[in-house]
């Protein structure tokens, strides 16, 4: 009986390579809040003691340079930590049409003052009202002015959901950064009103990967914020500013409408303009 001489070849059978997975995932995210929040530690010991400099020699410009060095050294450190867990340095700079920074400046303030009436109504209790308070300042404008567009930038947007967008769907990429960069600020209304900032800042960070654009529209909106301590040595978030500069009602209620105009004018302008998609 003669055998057969070939043997039957299994099936050529091709395998999916698994998708890369970028730093950080959302569970690893949860982490690196965690960080920021440790390094706090660290971060206040300079400015403890520029603080008791500053009320020992009548210097209180020692405040203001001890409160921002401290949140320069959190931040600073976070993002060392999570560059160093991602193995790479590398931020997203793209150029945008010169046209999407004036624009989208405008949609984002309108989208400020839309959101005003929620943030101010959210109740705040005397004592986290005293807390915010004492935070608060003028001491503060630097941090929140300058470092903060630059340093958050680059660690909600130019990493977290760099990092979100090669791993998850578009809208779940923006909507859980925006929910992290709300919650980090812990303060109810502050939190809720970084959050759509969040959100906004993520759909112009997915279509464009462009941090430049994100920096100067975060540094236009704590810039118009911080206008406050022009009247007042501390920020009230439970009162609606441009209600009470408005003054009439009927008028804040025309204002409204017209920003909800403004915004869908701008996002319709920036979506035609802006690339549809571009790769993580």
């Amino acid at each position: 009986m003669n055998l057969p001489t070939t043997s039957e070849q299994p099936p050529f059978v091709i395998t999916e390579q698994p998708r890369p997975v970028g730093y950080p995932t959302l569970n690893q995210s949860w982490w690196l809040i965690g960080v920021f929040f440790l390094m706090q530690l660290p971060a206040t010991l300079p400015a403890l003691g520029l603080k008791f400099a500053a009320d020992r020699f009548g210097l209180p410009v020692l405040n203001v340079i001890g409160e921002t060095l401290a949140y320069v050294i959190a931040i600073g450190l976070t993002i060392l930590y999570a560059f160093r867990k991602r193995g790479s340095r590398s931020l997203s700079w793209r150029s945008v049409p010169v046209a999407a920074y004036p624009v989208a400046a405008l949609g984002m303030l309108a989208l400020s003052s839309l959101a005003e009436p929620l943030v101010s109504a959210i109740p705040m209790p005397a004592e986290l009202e005293k807390i915010v308070a004492e935070l608060f300042t003028k001491n503060m404008i630097i941090a929140a002015v300058i470092a903060a567009p630059i340093l958050e930038e680059v660690l909600f947007r130019g990493i977290i959901l760099d990092g979100f967008l090669k791993n998850y769907s578009p809208t779940k990429a923006i909507i859980w950064s925006g929910i992290i960069f709300g919650g980090i600020h812990l303060i109810p209304a502050q939190a809720v009103n970084a959050m759509f900032l969040g959100f906004a800042l993520g759909w112009l960070y997915y279509r464009t990967r462009s941090l430049g654009l994100c920096m100067f529209l975060h540094f236009v909106n704590n810039g118009v914020s911080s206008l406050t301590f022009l009247v007042s040595d501390t920020m009230d978030m439970s009162q609606n500013v441009t209600q009470s500069w408005v003054g009439n009602d009927t008028l804040y209620i025309g204002l409204l409408i017209g920003c909800v105009g403004v915004c869908l004018a701008c996002y319709a302008y920036l979506n035609r303009i802006l690339p549809k998609s571009i790769q993580a």
